[in-house]
């Protein structure tokens, strides 16, 4: 006769563990009380499983708060590294970042939101989704916006409309839907000003053709009172190209001629 799984059952337990690191998503440190309240899981259980993480070095313990530890950080590294696209992009975002002293995201498309995998600069300081790893609404997101631009509406995925921090923001399906008719317009560059964050403003292009569904952006993002708007459009444009050339194995001389590189397997 067979019984239904109780919670002590492998697969609960995995469960277990796996609600406990995602409340790490978006936050630096977090007490017992907190773990256990945001994970729903009895304060017991979350004490004993943070103690084997910690044995682990999945979880670092600093006094009465816990955080992410260096395991989690070279097990995250090594699934970077395998990523060409992320590698071939670190050279022209510290030259983004050094040429116009902005600072250089490079994001990916998940599900209705743009993740951040690399950012290269300190500002802004303030602002946990422009932190790297983070997370944004990618109707918010100049990055989002420019890779839901190269999709056709059916193509793009249940999108999420959260409420905008500011008036400039986008709140509505048609909203959106005129905002990425400009960024077609534009050559597939998108600007947010101030939509995202107040006082941010941000430029983003999609790296590869539509085709190659690499669904990566690479952008800069800077104050709104001193942006070199145009400047930071030319960079991005740039950027973008000289990403996707060398994430094929092509340099932009060789390449000279040809419409768009050969299709980069992912």
């Amino acid at each position: 006769m067979t019984t239904a799984p109780s919670r002590t059952t492998p697969v609960a337990m995995i469960d277990r563990v796996a609600s406990l690191l995602e409340v790490f998503d978006g936050r630096q440190q977090l007490t017992l009380v907190e773990i256990s309240r945001l994970a729903g899981l009895p304060r017991s259980s979350a004490h004993r499983i943070l103690q084997r993480l910690v044995e682990l070095g999945w979880v670092e313990r600093q006094g009465y708060e816990y955080a992410l530890g260096i395991r989690m950080f070279e097990l995250g590294a090594q699934v970077v590294r395998r990523d060409r696209v992320h590698q071939a992009s670190l050279p022209f975002m510290h030259a983004l970042h050094r040429s116009t002293g902005l600072t250089a995201h490079l994001s990916v498309l998940v599900s209705s939101e743009v993740l951040h995998l690399e950012r290269i600069g300190d500002w802004p300081q303030r602002g946990r989704g422009w932190r790297l790893g983070a997370r944004q609404p990618a109707v918010h997101a100049a990055a989002g916006r420019a890779l839901l631009a190269e999709l056709a509406e059916s193509e793009q995925p249940d999108l999420d409309f959260p409420a905008p921090a500011t008036p400039y923001g986008i709140s509505t399906p048609r909203q959106l839907r005129h905002e990425l008719d400009r960024i077609r317009d534009r050559g597939g560059i998108a600007v947010d000003t101030q939509g995202c964050t107040a006082g941010v403003t941000a430029v983003a292009a999609p790296i590869g053709p539509s085709e190659s569904r690499i669904r990566a952006a690479v952008s800069l993002c800077g104050p709104s009172e001193a942006m070199p708007l145009q400047s930071a459009i030319d960079a991005v444009r740039a950027a973008a190209m000289d990403i996707w050339y060398a994430a094929s194995g092509m340099s932009r001389l060789r390449a000279r001629g040809r419409t768009i590189p050969p299709p980069l397997i992912t």
